[in-house]
């Protein structure tokens, strides 16, 4: 059955990576660049996609644990320390830096979790060698992205973020809610906001992601369904409404495998593919001190 799931799981992140028809005809410059962003924000999913192995493989206890995602173009690990049973109910700090020849970002916050809700709060630290602040449009495309007409982009994200699950009508009813608050940022100047792919007038930025998950064999192993989310920018007026499919399939109790498209339904800006949430595409895999059986995968 391993086998089959994985497979299965290839084939549908597979699809869930092809354009729809009507973006197969776009420029190939509009594809974003690949491994320069950080690691994808929460999608929701991860809350769904914690298994009651890890309420059982261990007594709660000090840990260090490690989530490491690998996609079709990039690798992205990050690491917690903390107290309770890592995975799945837990209060500790974590963490993740990550660096490209285009730039990188470092994070680092506290995090709270319970089996169906989480919350988490820390600052995030955003650098770039070719993303520029922007002047002030009413709309940008791609190329206004592009243009280097103000100071290299760098600043800290303040975030706060609170997600959670319900069992609904054989499946699950998932949300996130992110707050953000951008410092540093040069006065008069716009930006590519490069964790949530939008374009944002500092300092405020919040998101809220709204789906369901539907459970399509009898252990919940293979889950499929939709989201739809809203991105408000207070100071540009601005909401931006993104929709897109879903997939969870748990591989092993360590190993899973994850893909979320979320492609714009309505926005001011035009900036094709860039403005789309395309960064959760791949293998999950967790790792924990204590574990009493350590399987790999």
């Amino acid at each position: 059955m391993a086998p089959r799931r994985t497979l299965a799981a290839a084939a549908a992140l597979a699809a869930l990576a092809l354009p729809p028809a009507g973006a197969r005809a776009q420029d190939p410059a509009d594809l974003p660049p690949p491994a320069v962003d950080p690691p994808p924000v929460p999608s929701g999913v991860d809350v769904l996609q914690k298994r009651s192995y890890w309420a059982r493989s261990a007594g709660a206890r000090p840990f260090v644990s490690a989530v490491m995602d690998l996609g079709v173009i990039y690798y992205r690990p990050s690491l917690a320390v903390g107290f309770g049973k890592p995975h799945w109910s837990w209060l500790g700090i974590e963490g993740y830096a990550s660096v490209s020849p285009s730039g990188g970002a470092e994070y680092v916050g506290l995090r709270a979790a319970l089996p169906s809700v989480e919350i988490r709060g820390g600052a995030r630290y955003a650098f770039s060698t070719s993303q520029y602040f922007l002047e002030p449009r009413a709309s940008y495309t791609r190329r206004d992205t592009e243009l280097m007409l103000g100071p290299l982009s760098r600043y800290v994200a303040a975030e706060i973020e609170v997600s959670g699950s319900i069992p609904l009508l054989g499946g699950n009813l998932f949300g996130v809610g992110t707050g953000y608050a951008v410092l540093g940022a040069p006065e008069g100047f716009t930006l590519y906001e490069e964790s949530l792919h939008t374009v944002m007038k500092p300092p405020y930025l919040y998101r809220a992601r709204l789906g369901f998950l539907g459970e399509m064999d009898r252990y919940g192993e293979l889950r499929f369904g939709a989201a739809a989310e809203v991105l408000g920018n207070p100071g540009r007026g601005s909401v931006i409404v993104r929709i897109g499919p879903v997939l969870a399939v748990s591989l092993t109790h360590h190993l899973d495998a994850v893909g979320t498209v979320m492609v714009v339904a309505a926005a001011p800006d035009q900036l094709g593919l860039l403005g789309a949430d395309l960064g959760q595409l791949g293998l999950r895999y967790r790792w924990a001190t204590g574990d009493r059986w350590p399987e790999f995968p």
